[in-house]
């Protein structure tokens, strides 16, 4: 009966060991069957992303050559302008003495101030235009803020003047901070003279990452300031009062 018994045993151990073989060879196919899924799909994916990358690269490359040909265009009719101001800037007339101005019911300080006037409103517009396609090139400009006019300098540019309003230092200040060079119509004939401690007081508000520039000892006269943008510098030099170095002091700078 013992030996009957052991033989069954031997037989029930037999009998689950090809279950439990069974088991896991179906196991591993069932595994090999979804490995086999992932990395089709994970092939399928890279053929996908690759598309995707290709597509972009070539709208990048597509948009870049169309903003060459529009920055090319422009830099044609802005030569076309200025030569155009150019030409219609009249010749140089011959000097008269004041008798002959006196004849005449002109002063010499109202003839001169007429000139003055006559040829800083061409080159004004020529330096906006001048602006906005440098603007158009993504150039980082540095600009230094004087009461009468900006001084802007970049990679190529030195010192280029400009005089411009209320609407024209929010267009600068637009770009030096999103890089949008569209000017919203600003006439550059509009010009005004620029109060820079209020200006300075208005990027402070406003949250703007100003510094004080350590000054030398022989502009002790003169505050410093530089406003550091994304897409440029602000450069201030304010004559030192007490009010307003309270009022750097009371904001951390």
């Amino acid at each position: 009966m013992d030996a009957v018994l052991e033989v069954q045993d031997d037989v029930d151990d037999y009998v689950n060991e090809d279950e439990l073989l069974a088991f896991e060879q179906e196991q591993q196919m069932i595994d090999a069957a979804e490995e086999d899924r992932l990395l089709a799909e994970s092939e399928e994916q890279a053929v996908i992303d690759d598309y995707i990358e290709r597509q972009y690269v070539e709208q990048c490359l597509s948009e870049q050559e169309d903003e060459e040909v529009l920055i090319e265009l422009m830099q044609q009719q802005q030569l076309e302008e200025d030569e155009e101001v150019i030409d219609s800037i009249p010749n140089e007339q011959p000097k008269q003495t004041v008798e002959d101005l006196e004849g005449e019911g002109i002063k010499e300080g109202e003839e001169d101030d007429d000139e003055d006037e006559s040829d800083n409103t061409p080159i004004n517009e020529a330096a906006h235009r001048q602006i906005k396609l440098l603007m158009m090139q993504h150039n980082p400009l540095d600009i230094c803020v004087k009461e009468e006019e900006l001084s802007i300098s970049c990679f190529g540019i030195t010192r280029l003047k400009y005089k411009l309003n209320d609407n024209g230092w929010q267009w600068i200040l637009n770009y030096l901070e999103t890089g949008c060079y569209e000017d919203f119509g600003v006439d550059p004939l509009e010009v005004s003279d620029i109060d820079c401690e209020s200006r300075v007081k208005g990027l402070i508000e406003q949250g703007y990452n100003i510094a004080r520039v350590p000054f030398l000892r022989e502009t002790e006269a003169y505050i410093e300031l530089c406003a550091f943008f994304r897409y440029g510098k602000l450069f201030f030099s304010i004559r030192r009062s007490d009010d307003f170095m309270k009022y750097l002091i009371e904001k951390g700078l």
